[in-house]
């Protein structure tokens, strides 16, 4: 296994609300998105992952999915816990988007608009669902998929962790072959990319490199979002 991570605040955020977990060694890892007022945002996104990741640990054990899911509901209620006890906090939430490899597996937690994604032999495909009202809409007909430009409502998450006591996750398993590389993101990339340009930009050069370029190419285009980037392939 090869992996890369990058994160940057964007060219128009004080702020980076943004964070990763990585984990190689146990093969885990997550991409976090906050959201909130002053500093609420970044501390939900730390707070969640730190959260997850003790829950997680090197997970050794009982169904991986299982595990996952528990790891996500130990990490909203840290968040949650934390906003309501702390006036400055309040409202605060965050993305989780999480995954762990095992014996040619990937199991997967997910909850948010950050993304995962499966690339394998220049096809690539999303094996999450955006809890957006954008896409809940287009789901049910409501929208066609030329508007999300002008949709209002794009941004707007109908599942965040912290926000309320308990969180429905989606969760989920993949085969793995030798050549696949996964992408774990926060939507200041999937914001300027589209999966063409993703897939250009990793048909090319070392893992690390492919890492840069996604988030160069995500500040070239606008930069208005934090972006975060976690690209791992899989060597054997």
């Amino acid at each position: 296994m090869e992996w890369a991570a990058v994160t940057d605040r964007g060219l128009y955020r004080e702020k980076n609300e943004d964070a990763y977990l990585a984990l190689p060694e146990c093969g885990l890892f997550a991409v976090a998105d906050g959201l909130g007022g002053h500093l609420a945002g970044e501390v939900a996104s730390r707070v969640a992952l730190e959260s997850f990741a003790a829950a997680m640990g090197c997970w050794e054990g009982d169904d991986p999915v299982t595990a996952l899911t528990r790891a996500a509901a130990a990490a909203n209620e840290a968040v949650y816990q934390l906003a309501q006890t702390n006036p400055e906090y309040k409202d605060m939430g965050t993305t989780l988007t999480a995954c762990i490899l095992r014996d040619g597996e990937l199991f997967w937690v997910h909850v948010g608009d950050s993304r995962g994604y499966l690339i394998r032999e220049q096809e690539i495909a999303p094996f999450t669902r955006d809890h957006s009202l954008y896409t809940e809409f287009l789901r049910e007909g409501q929208l066609a998929a030329g508007e999300a430009e002008v949709y209002p409502g794009r941004n707007v998450l109908t599942r965040a962790l912290g926000v309320e006591p308990t969180v429905a996750a989606d969760t989920g398993r993949l085969s793995l072959e030798a050549g696949d590389v996964v992408l774990l993101c926060t939507d200041g990339l999937t914001l300027h990319l589209d999966e063409t340009d993703i897939i250009g930009v990793v048909s090319r050069g070392m893992v690390a490199q492919q890492a840069e370029e996604l988030v160069r190419l995500a500040l070239e285009r606008g930069g208005r979002d934090n972006v975060t980037v976690i690209l791992i392939k899989i060597t054997a």
